[in-house]
């Protein structure tokens, strides 16, 4: 019976794993390359069966942005790991980079509240929301690792700029979310069928959690993500995005639709 017992076990830190790659995600969903505010929305899927679905709206006119992404669980997800999530950036362009303001996340999971609110002064994230306050024992992030460092929706505001003015992904940024510390990088990988083809890879650095194997958990993850511009007028948002799973195989978030957003 140890098999069966160490195969769920293995299952369910995994789809910690998935969990904890939604903000990924739901960032990389959320790169425009156009001014005007937009919309977009998305079904997750694991194996081929939808998991979550994804809205998407995003505003980048002016000399500042904002982006607010929401998560919910659907179908069979909402028995192993049911909840939802809404995430907000916002902040200024100092000429290609960004310069974020405040980033909020809430959500709740498996039943638990979450809530996490960071503000940025002289380029440096501050903790001022944080539930709960210790969610499980974490290697630690120095404090000198924290100026410079983005959120992720800001990371890929930027690579959007990239992809915008010159229609490659390359770029690096150091996220920190509030509990982890994590590297991004990008490069382009060329034209393809389906769009204009970006490889993203991110790398956990710090506040990782010490019930995982350290080492391995610091491998770097990729994802692929295509480019498409569906509305003649419109952004080029990612029609996918595909991240490959061990236990779970193919891992994709499918553009549905996009339409222009009532600004807030």
């Amino acid at each position: 019976m140890a098999a069966p017992a160490a195969c769920v076990k293995h299952r369910q830190t995994h789809l910690k794993q998935v969990k904890a790659s939604i903000p990924l995600l739901a960032a990389l969903l959320a790169w425009p390359a156009a001014a005007a505010p937009w919309r977009a929305e998305y079904a997750l899927s694991v194996a081929g069966v939808t998991v979550m679905e994804a809205q998407v709206m995003f505003d980048l006119d002016g000399p500042g942005y904002r982006v607010e992404s929401r998560v919910r669980s659907r179908g069979l997800a909402t028995l192993v790991a049911s909840g939802n999530q809404v995430t907000r950036a916002e902040g200024g362009w100092r000429g290609g980079n960004p310069a974020p303001r405040r980033y909020e996340t809430q959500g709740q999971w498996r039943g638990g509240a979450r809530h996490t609110i960071l503000d940025y002064a002289g380029g440096t994230p501050r903790i001022t929301t944080l539930l709960p306050t210790e969610d499980m024992p974490r290697t630690p992030v120095p404090e000198e690792a924290l100026p410079g460092t983005l959120d992720a929706l800001s990371i890929l505001a930027m690579v959007t700029r990239q992809v915008g003015a010159t229609a490659r992904c390359e770029g690096s940024a150091r996220m920190f979310d509030g509990r982890r510390l994590t590297a991004f990088s990008a490069r382009t990988v060329g034209q393809t069928p389906q769009g204009l083809q970006c490889e993203v890879e991110s790398r956990h650095l710090a506040g990782i959690p010490t019930e995982r194997d350290v080492a391995q958990a610091q491998q770097p993850q990729r994802l692929q993500v295509w480019f498409v511009r569906p509305v003649a007028d419109g952004p080029a948002v990612p029609r996918q995005v595909e991240l490959s799973s061990r236990w779970w195989g193919r891992i994709e978030a499918n553009l549905l639709r996009l339409e222009p957003a009532t600004p807030q």
